[in-house]
């Protein structure tokens, strides 16, 4: 029984695989590039032509009983989800997993978007289906290694490294709207390892839309701090306006709606957003730590 990981060579789907992979449960990558790492089948799935969707479940030797849902750059993954869900469902298959994110914007409901939407839809079908909200998250891949501009957020958690990797290289600075917002900012691999369990154990799960959280609480100057004491070089945080973050996102390709969208998600932050989640008993806390992250990757943030 093979899960179906779409989205390609992600780091939370890589990080997934290799736990499958691992534990002897066959996995099958699905991407319109085809990259995926060494070691892995892969089929075409572009989420832009339907026509693709049907090859996933025609790979020789793969039984797909699991689904392993991401939207890497797809602003509006309804249409696409739902195509794909229906045809799944027809196929057979048993179970559902989301990367979806925590802010209120994909919570499940009548007002939902985005990936929200997607959980909404999930829940009125009545199908078996785990959704994984991630705050925003660590990672270990640069701006540059990207496949475009639109993969830096691919989910609505913002990726620290491939967002804040350049500003902290070559000036020594991290840029945010959010000065005083303390934010459990959660490790790739905490997220894969609940994904695992959605699709091995789900038993061990406290709930079927599970927040997850990384193990410190952290705001921004502090992350500064904790970069200074790694990297032995004074890190500091400069705040800057919502109109000069909605900027760079447009900068970085975005449509002016979803760029406007991120800036308020930082604005929600500022305001305590991401650290409410720690008290709700849906949320699962990871085990990395910003501050172990940082000092186990610090040469990532060597000067330029």
């Amino acid at each position: 029984m093979s899960t179906l990981i779409t989205g390609g060579g992600s780091q939370t789907g890589i990080a997934l695989a290799k736990l499958l992979q691992g534990s002897g449960h066959p996995v099958l990558f699905a991407s319109r590039s085809g990259r995926v790492p060494d070691g892995f089948e892969s089929v075409k799935l572009d989420w832009s032509d339907p026509s693709t969707y049907e090859e996933a479940f025609k790979a020789p030797g793969h039984e797909i009983q699991y689904v392993f849902l991401q939207f890497a750059g797809v602003y509006d993954p309804l249409p696409a989800a739902k195509a794909l869900i229906e045809l799944a469902v027809k196929r057979g298959v048993k179970r559902f997993v989301l990367l979806s994110a925590s802010g209120e914007g994909t919570e499940k409901g009548p007002n939902s978007f985005s990936t929200g939407a997607v959980h909404t839809y999930l829940d009125a079908q009545g199908l078996d289906y785990v959704v994984l909200r991630p705050t925003w998250f660590i990672g270990t891949r640069f701006l540059s290694d990207a496949a475009n501009c639109h993969e830096l957020i691919c989910y609505n958690p913002e990726n620290f490294l491939r967002l804040y990797g350049k500003g902290i290289k070559e000036h020594n600075v991290i840029q945010t709207t959010i000065p005083t917002g303390r934010i459990p900012f959660v490790g790739v691999d905490d997220i894969a390892q609940v994904a695992f369990d959605a699709i091995v154990n789900v038993e061990k799960l406290p709930n079927r839309e599970p927040i997850i959280v990384g193990a410190d609480l952290l705001s921004h100057p502090e992350v500064a701090e904790a970069l200074t004491k790694s990297l032995g070089r004074t890190i500091t945080h400069v705040t800057i306006t919502k109109d000069e973050l909605t900027k760079r996102y447009l900068g970085f390709g975005l449509p002016e709606s979803y760029a406007e969208h991120l800036a308020i998600v930082c604005e929600k932050a500022e305001k305590g957003a991401e650290e409410k989640h720690l008290d709700d008993p849906r949320t699962i806390t990871g085990k990395v730590g910003t501050r172990e992250w940082i000092e186990k990757h610090k040469e990532a943030f060597a000067a330029l």
